[in-house]
């Protein structure tokens, strides 16, 4: 079937405009090569308070409409909301924002800021919003009233929860059922664990958010709540973002960390599709410092890295040139380093193997093991050397600053606490192995984006994670533990040391299959074409 009218990306996040995490990145790589292939493609967001409409040259569309939602009160009643469009073009596709006073209002994507918790302590920096909900239906009834204005596209793609709602909306609503009946829709989870599946525990509220009556409500019922999952997965087809990740959830092994997920879809007789993410390599590639934005080129195909010892060498330089400040971290207002705390420090040692992470300082991204094999490392006199970023969990940061602060942490241990684009590339390109010891996880780019800058992943070998190849791509281990990660530390530094020609190896054959497997054009080509011209 073709694709003449085209695809949107119903989304909360997009690389370039609106970012968090992961979701981001698939939101943008599949846009663009989406439109690379010739198929009109639209990215549908919400158009947040951060959101600069002069800086991205967007446009009003002229399009504008009310929606009816509840007050979040029991006690008072519905009200409309004003939505207005502007439009935009992103990396080849055309980007709708949908912009009305409670979206503006934000200034993070799902959560709380500190100046948002100081003028109202009410709102806790790191929290959700309180209307979230809100915005995820404003989003979804947002792109049908859209598409009702401009056309419809062949298909609407639909982002993670807060997009599941669409397509039972489309097919059972009057407003669309019969002018948005040649659409399509598909729905990918990027994460089933809780508290990602946007599930609303009160069915009446449910109903006036999605117009939906009862009974179809009623189909997606888990733990007491309506999940939009469940609900979605009547009406369109269904996928997650990898093979592995897949396999998971519909054998019931997730079921505990999912809220019982993948046995609510075998019941209704739905079965996830498994489709593995890619990344745009050219982004990340550090033969071209243009397209990387690295000072200093180096190649891993062919074992040429001294680019990339110099890369590390000027990110310890800067992170060194940060003066201390009274009491909490460091900050700099370096390019590189603006909007990050660093706490502890690093040393220039040639003669050390670095350990890099990039991502959430979480339970699910399993940095308490990882502050767990760091303390080790340290209390068995390896000499090595660690550096961090992210941020997430207070009491995770908490337990990071702390041993920064050890004193055999000195000059061997940094952690910045926020996040910095380009200080996340000066890390991947600095590592000589990346650390991704995730509980669980739906897929996994870091790892890729590692393997494109000579920095070999070390990884808990679950869900997406399966595809670094221990002894090929990188290093991978079983169980979920402090004893587990310090052992595969153990096993790299160990190459490190003893057997340099095993881990050039490793570097060109992890360099050579992102390109091989996980390109964004070959996932589109092998995974979502198909799922897209195939009709729901």
């Amino acid at each position: 079937m073709s694709l003449k009218r085209g695809v949107w990306h119903i989304s909360r996040e997009c690389d370039g405009i609106a970012e968090a995490g992961g979701l981001k990145d698939v939101v943008a790589g599949l846009s663009e090569a989406l439109a690379k292939e010739g198929v009109p493609t639209a990215v549908v967001l919400p158009r947040y308070g951060f959101i600069d409409l002069q800086r991205l040259d967007a446009e009003s569309t002229g399009v504008h409409f009310d929606l009816q939602l509840p007050s979040g009160s029991a006690s008072l009643p519905s009200r409309k909301e004003r939505v207005e469009v502007f439009r935009c073009r992103h990396q080849g596709a055309a980007v709708y924002l949908l912009d009305c006073p409670r979206t503006r209002s934000k200034r993070a994507i799902y959560t709380y800021t500190g100046e948002e918790e100081k003028e109202d302590p009410r709102k806790r920096k790191g929290s959700g919003h309180w209307d979230a909900h809100h915005i995820n239906l404003i989003l979804q009834r947002g792109a049908l009233e859209l598409a009702l204005a401009l056309g419809p596209p062949d298909v609407f793609h639909c982002h993670d929860g807060h997009s599941a709602f669409l397509p039972a909306i489309m097919r059972n609503c009057s407003a669309y059922r019969e002018e948005l009946k040649d659409s399509r829709a598909l729905i990918t989870i990027h994460n089933a664990g809780r508290g990602y599946h946007q599930e609303i525990y009160d069915m009446d509220f449910a109903a006036q958010l999605t117009r939906l009556p009862s009974d179809i409500l009623s189909k997606g019922i888990l733990k007491g709540a309506v999940d939009p999952f469940l609900v979605g997965a009547v009406y369109a087809p269904i996928n997650t973002v990898s093979e592995g990740y897949a396999q998971e959830i519909n054998s019931g092994r997730l079921d505990e960390l999912t809220g019982g997920l993948g046995a609510a879809l075998e019941r209704s007789g739905v079965k996830l599709l498994g489709i593995t993410n890619g990344i745009a390599p050219q982004s990340f590639d550090p033969r071209y410092p243009g397209q990387s934005g690295l000072p200093f080129t180096f190649d891993p195909s062919r074992n040429d890295l001294s680019g990339k010892r110099s890369c590390r060498d000027r990110f310890v330089e800067l992170l060194s040139g940060v003066e201390d400040s009274n009491g909490g971290g460091r900050i700099s207002s370096t390019p590189e380093l603006t909007g990050l705390e660093i706490f502890g420090s690093l040393k220039k040692a040639s003669d050390r193997p670095l350990y890099t992470f990039v991502g959430r300082l979480t339970g699910q991204k399993g940095v308490d093991i990882l502050a767990g094999a760091v303390t080790r490392c340290f209390s068995k006199n390896r000499d090595v050397q660690f550096l961090i970023l992210g941020q997430g969990e207070k009491k995770i940061e908490g337990r990071l600053i702390e041993i920064t602060r050890r004193q055999e942490a000195e000059g061997k241990l940094c952690l910045l606490i926020g996040y910095n684009s380009q200080a996340a590339k000066y890390i991947y390109a600095s590592g000589d192995f990346f650390l991704v010891p995730s509980r669980y996880e739906p897929c996994g780019l870091t790892d890729l984006f590692a393997q494109m800058m000579g920095n070999l992943p070390i990884v808990h070998g679950v869900g997406g994670l399966i595809k670094v190849r221990p002894g090929y791509t990188g290093y991978s281990y079983k169980s979920h533990s402090v004893q587990a990660l310090v052992e595969a530390i153990g096993e790299s530094i160990s190459d490190y040391r003893e057997d340099q020609d095993r881990l050039k190896r490793l570097q060109r054959q992890a360099f050579s299959e992102v390109f091989e497997h996980y390109t964004w054009e070959k996932v589109l080509r092998e995974g979502y074409l198909p799922l897209y011209q195939a009709g729901s």
